[in-house]
């Protein structure tokens, strides 16, 4: 290890507790809770870490790939962040390879709804806030005959930022962040 990457780890580790520090201060004096602070810093590492993402391979090329942490368990996803990436999905894939599921970015929070039209695979859903804390999920059903207005439609009870989707009973529970 050389003397530089040492000190550019405590450079950090110092960075990442004075950004700590002062959404604490913050926090105390509009009166939000520490663990409502540590989530949505925690929500902004989760973000930046979908800015680094790289192009997915077959079956879900054309998407882009990152890896998330549900449940303190790392999943390797394709990435939907763009409308035309998110209305595709999973539809007509047959099985995800290498790829632990779907994960589907929206820009804002909101009640955004999901249908399974020419989807081929059971799915689960999550639904994840800003912050990566769980808000529902769901047990989907393909609907492969149909189309957008045919097949029912899968919704969150609240608004959400992410959805997860992965195989059906592999999702799990917990918050999604990133790994490691």
């Amino acid at each position: 290890m050389t003397r530089g990457g040492g000190a550019a780890r405590a450079a950090f580790a110092l960075l990442c507790a004075v950004v700590l520090g002062v959404l604490l201060f913050a926090c105390r004096r509009s009166g939000e809770s520490a663990g409502s602070a540590a989530g949505r810093l925690h929500g902004l590492l989760l973000a930046d870490a979908l800015v680094g993402q790289r192009p997915a391979m077959d079956p879900l090329a054309g998407f882009g790939e990152a890896q998330v942490a549900l449940g303190g368990r790392c999943s390797r996803v394709a990435v939907a962040d763009e409308p035309g990436e998110r209305t595709r999905g999973l539809r007509g894939v047959e099985g995800l390879g290498a790829y632990d599921g779907m994960l589907f970015v929206f820009p804002d929070d909101g009640a955004y709804r999901f249908t399974m039209a020419g989807t081929l695979i059971d799915l689960d859903i999550g639904f994840y806030d800003a912050d990566g804390r769980l808000v529902d999920s769901e047990e989907m059903t393909p609907c492969r005959d149909g189309d957008d207005r045919s097949c029912p439609l899968y919704e969150s009870r609240g608004p959400f930022r992410y959805a997860l989707e992965m195989t059906g009973g592999a999702l799990g529970s917990g918050g999604l962040s990133t790994c490691g």
